[in-house]
């Protein structure tokens, strides 16, 4: 069986646990608990060396780095529809996925972890302000895309979740959504899909 080594409130662990509800897949939930500083216990960086949860262990083979690891249980499980062998459709998928990685994430869930869980009285507001301004643009390219489309790389797929898990938080990192209405309706359809879980489950 599957293992996933995850923490509950970690948006890349998140994702991976979506798709494998969606694809469902059975798997053993491993907690580590980063607030404690497990994932930098030997046991874990010998899993991990970048120290950091997801990680996902299918028999001997181990991989970590989230969005990765959808794309590598969308092939394992594919025939599948969150996963497209066709070259274009594939493409897609990870262009959306490369985008989450390098504009998303990198906005909207380092002002989330700033907002929620550092001390107010040692943030930096003009970090999180810049933050919370990448993170506003990269809604706008969303939202601007999803106008036009129903989901991000065509049908429903791991291009969506890998980008839903940081986009659908962003309020926790005092970023509203309320002026993307596109992309709160992909939020809406995405909640929609079967097989939905939410953070909290």
């Amino acid at each position: 069986m599957i293992k996933l080594y995850d923490h509950a409130v970690s948006g890349n662990c998140y994702k991976v646990r979506l798709a494998l509800s969606q694809l469902g897949v059975e798997y053993e939930r491993i907690n580590v608990d980063i607030f404690k500083g497990e994932q930098n216990e030997r046991w874990f960086a010998a899993l991990n060396p970048n120290k950091k949860v997801p990680v996902l262990i299918d028999g001997d083979f181990t991989m970590w780095e989230s969005n990765g690891i959808l794309l590598y249980i969308g092939k394992k499980f594919a025939p599948n529809n969150l996963y497209s062998e066709d070259p274009k459709d594939f493409g897609a998928v990870t262009q959306w996925l490369f985008f989450g990685k390098t504009t998303i994430d990198p906005a909207l869930a380092r002002a989330r972890f700033i907002t929620r869980f550092v001390l107010k009285e040692i943030q930096k507001e003009k970090e999180l302000e810049a933050l919370r301004e990448a993170g506003k643009s990269a809604l706008q390219i969303l939202n601007d895309h999803l106008k036009k489309h129903n989901f991000l790389a065509g049908s429903y797929s791991i291009a969506d979740i890998g980008c839903y898990a940081y986009v659908h938080t962003a309020e926790e990192g005092e970023v509203s959504l309320s002026p993307f209405p596109a992309v709160l309706s992909w939020c809406d359809r995405i909640r929609s899909q079967p097989r939905y879980i939410s953070m909290e489950d």
